[in-house]
């Protein structure tokens, strides 16, 4: 039988499942829940889903791409930052954060009326905080700036920029995010909002005939390199790429004939419409998009990146029962449920009877008359009737 592990030794074994394994791992005892749910345990299991990824030998980027259904047509992503994701509403402007795999969802406050705006989302690293900014175009190079953060949840004006932006959402990309925009000249060039600094800032273009800023140019992210290239279906395919951020001699042109054919993107396809089903997941498909099929992936090159996390949207702390929002309905789940207040009532029979805990990363070969085996993710649970 194996030994009592020591709590140290049980975090670090827990800090390695996945976040669907840890929902499960949360209704073992009280211990658990409290550690899983600490705010300590949480950033290093973010930082783990990150160096995962990171360095992955196949894995080029994780990303999410929102799927729309009939009734949900006028919602659209705005950001994915940490393992939340941000949707909004065109139609009455109502602003959602969410994390689809712990189905979590706050709904912030609205955005005043104004011009149907510029969306961005992204972490604010100096306040240990989630921002939503939001850009209407004024007329004649003229564009108001708000934004939100999950802390205060008030939208705040932070003044006018003599731009037009042309893209539709920020790209959060090095602590900031990046549209395209039109200046007073009438030039396209890249423009940057440091999310901790609330500055904006031109990015330098590269010095070179070959690079070319149109209205059909999107921003996106390629081996960790902030990127511009042509949106799907332009007759160039021309990927330039930001080797060392903010340095102009830094751009390069990707070449043609790269070698990828063996690495891939994993695009989840993130699900609104399943407000009565809750037990089915928000992603309703994954694909491995391979580098070598160079036409099917640069329709996703524009997709923020993702990450696998159990980051909560509710930033001060998550709301008692009956006090949350939702984004549409009322979107419960055991997973949900596993992330609210413990209670004894929720546990399964065996922790109600639990007198000792016993953990082993490989099964047990037997348990005794009054022992049994429980798997929980990619661990087994040895308990004591």
């Amino acid at each position: 039988m194996a030994e009592i592990v020591h709590d140290d030794i049980v975090e670090h074994i827990l800090i390695g499942l996945d976040v669907e394994d840890l929902i499960s791992c949360m209704r073992v005892c009280k211990s658990w829940h409290s550690l899983i749910t600490s705010p300590r345990f949480v950033t290093r299991h973010l930082n783990h889903s990150y160096n995962k990824d990171r360095y992955n030998n196949e894995l080029v980027h994780r990303r999410i791409v929102f799927i729309t259904h009939p009734g949900f047509d006028r919602h659209h992503l705005v950001g994915s930052c940490n393992g939340l994701v941000c949707i909004s509403s065109l139609k009455d402007r109502k602003v959602f954060v969410g994390n689809p795999l712990t189905r979590e969802v706050r709904q912030l406050r609205s955005l005043p009326p104004c011009c149907p705006p510029c969306w961005g989302f992204g972490y604010d690293s100096s306040k240990d905080d989630y921002t939503v900014v939001a850009v209407a175009n004024k007329g004649e190079n003229r564009s108001c700036v708000q934004v939100l953060s999950l802390k205060s949840n008030v939208w705040r004006a932070i003044g006018e920029v003599k731009y037009v932006f042309i893209s539709w959402v920020g790209f959060l990309y090095n602590g900031a995010l990046h549209w395209i925009v039109e200046d007073q000249n009438r030039k396209l060039l890249i423009l940057s909002y440091d999310l901790s600094k609330e500055e904006f800032k031109e990015i330098p273009k590269p010095d070179d005939a070959r690079y070319e800023c149109t209205y059909t140019s999107r921003l996106g992210i390629v081996k960790e390199c902030l990127c511009i290239f042509h949106g799907y279906g332009y007759s160039s395919n021309d990927v330039w790429l930001m080797k060392n951020y903010n340095v102009k001699q830094s751009w390069e042109l990707l070449p043609r004939d790269r070698d990828h054919d063996k690495k891939y993107d994993n695009v989840h396809f993130f699900n609104l419409g399943l407000p009565k089903d809750v037990d089915a997941s928000w992603f309703c498909a994954m694909q491995h998009i391979y580098w070598l099929h160079m036409d099917l992936h640069y329709y996703y090159l524009h997709a923020p990146i993702f990450v696998k996390s159990l980051v909560s949207p509710y930033v001060n702390g998550r709301p008692k029962r009956g006090q949350r929002s939702a984004m549409i309905g009322e979107l419960d789940s055991p997973g949900l449920r596993s992330l609210l207040s413990w209670n004894d009532t929720d546990a399964p029979i065996f922790v109600r009877r639990l007198v000792s805990l016993h953990v082993n990363i490989e099964r047990p070969k037997q348990a005794s008359n009054n022992k049994r085996i429980a798997k929980v993710g990619s661990i087994y649970i040895m308990y004591r009737l």
